[in-house]
C-alpha cells in the first residue's frame, strides 16, 4: 500500500475533525434531546454519557446514525426501567434491552438511538465479546462519567484482554491456520462449495482480528475490521491487500496461492509481536497443549 506525501497527516486531520464533530453532536444531543426528556434528565447527574460507532470515530457518511450510550447503576437503571415501561415509552416484552429509538432526524444524522445500561449489563458486554467491546469503548466519544463507573469498568476489561492476549493470540491463530488447511487444492464437488465460501470467509477475518492481536490490541467488529486494520496495525495493509486476493480467487492454484501468502503475512506480524515461531509451526496442539507464546 502505497501513500502520497502528507496523506496520513491529512487523513489523520480528518479523522481528528470527524471525531470533535461527533464529540459536538452528542453535547448538542444530550442538552437538547436527553436534558429536556421529563423521565431521562433527573438521571443524568449520576451518568455515564457517550457515543460510540462511526459517528465517534469519525468514520461516519450521511447515513450514520447517533448511537448513545447511558451507563447507569443497577439501581439507578432498575428505577428508570420501571418509569419507562410505566410511560409505555419501553416494553421488555419487545425488547429486553433498555433502548429508546429517536427518530426525528439530528442535525445531519438521521436518527439516534439511546441504549441504557446498567453496571451489570456494561460488564456482562465486556465478558461476552470482550476484545470486541474493548475496542468499542477505546474508540467511544465519552461526554460525562462522574461516578467513574464506565472508566473502572474498561479499566478492569483492558487488564482481563491483557492477561488474556497471549491465549487470544493461540485461539484466533488456530482458527485462521484450521479454516485455511480447508482451502488446500483439491478435488472439491459441487456440494462443497458453499462449506469452501465459508472457510475462505474464516480464514479472512481471523487474518485481520490477527492483524490487531500481533501488535496487543483489541479488535472491531466485523463491518471496521478491513477499515481499521490498514490504519491502526503495523502489518494490517500487507494483511488486508492478501485478504482481498484470496476474497477474489476463484482458479484452485490462485486460490492455493493467495491462502499461503495470507499465512506469511499472518506470521510476519505475530513474529512481530513477539509470538514465538515454535508456536506458528506448532499451532495445531491449541487447546490441548498450548505452548508459551513469549
Amino acid at each position: 500500500m502505497t501513500h502520497r506525501p502528507g496523506e496520513d497527516t491529512e487523513a489523520t486531520a480528518t479523522s481528528h475533525a470527524s471525531q470533535s464533530e461527533g464529540r459536538g453532536a452528542l453535547e448538542a444531543y444530550t442538552r437538547e434531546r436527553l436534558a429536556t426528556h421529563p423521565l431521562l434528565q433527573p438521571h443524568l447527574d449520576e451518568a455515564a454519557v457517550y457515543l460510540v460507532g462511526s459517528v465517534a470515530f469519525g468514520a461516519w457518511d450521511e447515513l450514520s446514525d447517533l448511537h448513545v450510550r447511558i451507563a447507569l447503576s443497577d439501581e439507578e437503571h432498575s428505577s428508570l426501567a420501571a418509569r419507562l415501561q410505566a410511560a409505555h415509552l419501553w416494553d421488555p416484552a419487545r425488547d429486553i434491552r433498555l433502548r429508546l429509538v429517536d427518530r426525528e432526524p439530528f442535525r445531519r444524522y438521521p436518527s439516534a438511538e439511546v441504549l441504557i445500561l446498567s453496571a451489570s449489563q456494561l460488564a456482562q458486554e465486556f465478558r461476552f465479546s470482550g476484545p470486541v467491546a474493548l475496542w468499542t469503548h477505546r474508540h467511544a466519544s465519552v461526554l460525562a462519567d462522574p461516578t467513574r463507573l464506565l472508566a473502572a469498568t474498561v479499566a478492569h476489561a483492558e487488564e482481563e484482554f491483557q492477561r488474556r492476549l497471549d491465549s487470544l493470540r493461540c485461539e484466533h491463530y488456530y482458527l485462521f491456520r484450521q479454516a485455511r488447511s480447508d482451502l488446500q487444492p483439491r478435488l472439491i464437488p459441487k456440494r462443497l462449495g458453499t462449506l469452501l465460501a465459508i472457510k475462505r470467509g474464516e480464514a479472512i477475518r481471523e487474518a485481520l482480528r490477527l492483524s490487531f492481536l500481533a501488535d496487543g490490541l483489541p479488535y472491531p467488529y466485523d463491518k471496521w475490521l478491513e477499515y481499521m486494520a490498514e490504519r491502526e496495525t503495523r502489518c494490517g495493509a500487507g494483511i488486508v491487500t492478501a485478504c482481498r486476493a484470496l476474497a477474489a480467487a476463484r482458479e484452485p492454484h490462485t486460490l492455493d496461492r493467495a491462502a499461503k501468502v495470507l499465512r506469511d503475512r499472518v506470521i510476519f506480524g505475530l513474529q512481530q509481536g513477539g509470538v514465538s515461531e515454535a508456536w506458528l509451526e506448532q499451532w495445531w496442539l491449541w487447546p490441548t497443549l498450548a505452548p508459551s507464546t513469549q
